[in-house]
């Protein structure tokens, strides 16, 4: 072989050498880069999960807060409106038990509840008060009754108050305390 020969085939093999060598190095970076490009991916990826949480987190307790004041505000209307309706529900029963007194049903009521007060009293004294503005009922009141009457200094709407003082009892059948004990449960 000569020289040329020798050189043309040391030629090929370094440059064969070289390209296999230089193959490798390539394919080394390029698996390197994909490396480094997955990690990446990941990262971005973990990153941005983690940001997305954060913000439907923050979007979830904005909702509730709103939520929650909606909640308020309408609690709020509906107590308004309740208050309103227990109102305008009171002054139409007062204004009714205000024309009920003026009817011979009350009278009659009125005789009921005094017999029922003197049955409670049986052999003891009993005081029946009756509201100052039944005081022209009070002889027919007691012409009926049998029953000393006592016109009240306060007013409590209808009705009557006795007093059995020998057993403290109170029977109270007035209109005030019977209107706040229905108020207190609407």
């Amino acid at each position: 072989m000569q020289i040329k020969e020798k050189l043309e085939v040391f030629q090929k093999f370094t440059i064969n050498v070289a390209n296999s060598e230089s193959a490798a190095l390539v394919e080394e970076y390029q698996e390197a880069c994909e490396k480094e490009l997955a990690e990446f991916q990941k990262n971005r990826q973990t990153e941005t999960d983690h940001k997305f949480q954060m913000e439907e987190i923050k979007i979830r307790r904005q909702f509730k807060r709103k939520v929650s004041e909606e909640v308020i505000r309408q609690k709020r209307l509906l107590d308004n409106c309740k208050r309103e309706w227990k109102e305008k529900l009171m002054e139409q029963v007062k204004v009714l038990l205000a024309e009920y007194q003026n009817t011979e049903g009350y009278q009659n009521y009125l005789t009921a509840k005094i017999k029922m007060a003197k049955e409670v009293a049986g052999q003891e004294d009993v005081v029946v008060y009756i509201n100052p503005s039944d005081q022209g009922k009070k002889e027919e009141l007691e012409r009926k009754t049998g029953v000393a009457l006592t016109v009240s200094n306060l007013d409590f709407g209808g009705g009557i108050r006795a007093v059995i003082r020998s057993r403290n009892i109170l029977i109270d059948e007035s209109f005030v305390t019977k209107l706040e004990q229905e108020e207190t449960y609407l």
